[in-house]
Parts: C-alpha cells; structure tokens; sequence
C-alpha cells in the first residue's frame, strides 16, 4: 500500500524554546524573583510583630474577657447590597468557560462617641439582630473598632495589619513563582501563557494564605469548620494545579 507523501510528515508545533541554563535573561528572572520576595518579607515583618500582639489579646479575652478596649455607640444605618462577578477562563486546549456569581452583602454603619461614623459588612445573623438607633459596644484594639457587640451577639472584624499581612504573603508567594519560573523552566511563549500561568499560580495561594492570616490573628479552631476549610484549600489546589501542569507541556 502506498502513503501518500503529504501524509508521511504531519506538521508539528514548534516546541517552547529555554531559555537556556545559565543566559543573562533567565538568571534576571530569577533575581527579579527573589528581589520581589525579599520586597515581601520585610514589607511583612511589621503587620507580622502586629498581627501577633493582637493575637495575644485574642487569646487573654478568650481565658478572662475584657481585654480589648471598649467604647459606646450606636447604629445609625443597615443595608444590604449584591455583587456579581463574571469570570471568563480559558484552559491550555482553548475552551472558553464563563461563570457569574452574585453574593449579598449585609452592612452596618456605627456612630462612635467622637461623633465619627464607620461601615463594615457583618454577617446575616448579626445584621438580622440589630436596629438602626439601637445601642453597641465598640471593641476596639490600639483605636482601632475590631469587633461589635449587641444584644449578646457579636460581629468580629480583621484588624488593619492582617489583612497587610494577606497581601505581603501573597506578593511573596508571587515571588516564589517567579524565582521558580526562572530556575527550573524560563522558557517565552507569549504574553497569554505568562498571565494565565501566573493566575494559576496565584489561585494556587489564595485559600491557604487566608488560613494562613486567620490562624496567626485568630488560632485555628479544632473541628469540622477547620476540615471544611482544609477540604476547600486541596479542592482548589488541585485545580489550580491541573492548570498549572497542563500548560508545562513541552511538545
């Protein structure tokens, strides 16, 4: 039987070129990676010494009570709001998926005693159990209002350098990326590949950064609640992952 000689030679994709073990180009990736989580770490270190020390007074109100600082006031407004988010992904085959999600949010806005007033998203429950005009106390950490109570419930809130801390952790983990990139891989295929496999990349850190920062302000709470949040962070590790790898497909 004779082949046909198109038929004998398919086309084949180039194959992603390195950029080489030891070029110029890819050792500055590689310090561009650790210079931005050098940038992290001590950009961390302040929110860190920070986020512990309100750690301590978390664990002293939960042994005896009373050691956060308290101050009267009331609520003077309570509303609630929808977002929706909208997310287009493309995987590595080129399939586009588009998903929406809509999330109400429940706020409350306090007057304090100085007159001035401030707004936090709370939970259903404690939106559900509270007026406007009706009176809170204030806890408050170093002037800073990061709890409500009223009618028994009451409504924590992060405190400022927790939620710096989230952020330097991601940028560090970012960093991690890059330096990785750079070491192990370091080859150029286009600005679409370097964005969707540094969303992969950073959807890898999202869920375990937040258990991280939670733990260092709040502890970790042993029981279901702590497996679910686990559960959450393999699941979409996973996923992550997957698209990760399958962009690492070196034809």
């Amino acid at each position: 039987m004779r082949i046909n000689p198109r038929l004998r030679r398919l086309p084949r994709l180039p194959p992603r070129r390195p950029l080489g073990a030891a070029t110029p180009r890819r050792w500055t990736v590689v310090v561009l990676g650790l210079g931005i989580i050098v940038v992290a770490l001590a950009g961390a270190a302040g929110p860190y010494r920070q986020t512990g020390a309100f750690r301590e007074v978390v664990a002293c109100e939960q042994r005896t009570g009373g050691c956060f600082d308290s101050e009267p006031g009331s609520v003077v407004k309570r509303r609630t709001y929808t977002t929706t988010s909208t997310t287009t992904h493309t995987d590595a085959n080129g399939h586009t998926y588009t998903t929406s999600d809509t999330t109400t949010h429940y706020e409350v806005t306090w007057r304090r005693a100085g007159g001035a007033e401030e707004s936090r998203d709370v939970s259903s429950g404690f939106y559900g159990g509270v007026a406007e005009g009706q009176a809170v106390t204030l806890r408050l950490w170093r002037g800073e209002v990061v709890g409500l109570r009223a009618t028994g419930d009451a409504q924590w809130f992060e405190p400022a350098p927790s939620r710096s801390l989230r952020y330097w952790l991601l940028l560090a983990f970012l960093g991690l990326g890059v330096t990785l990139w750079g070491l192990l891989f370091g080859w150029w295929d286009g600005l679409f590949m370097l964005a969707f496999r540094t969303f992969s990349w950073m959807f890898l850190s999202f869920l375990p950064v937040n258990l991280v920062s939670t733990a260092l302000t709040y502890g970790l709470t042993p029981g279901f609640g702590l497996v679910v949040q686990i559960a959450f962070c393999v699941f979409f590790a996973v996923i992550a992952g997957w698209m990760l790898l399958n962009t690492l497909d070196r034809r």
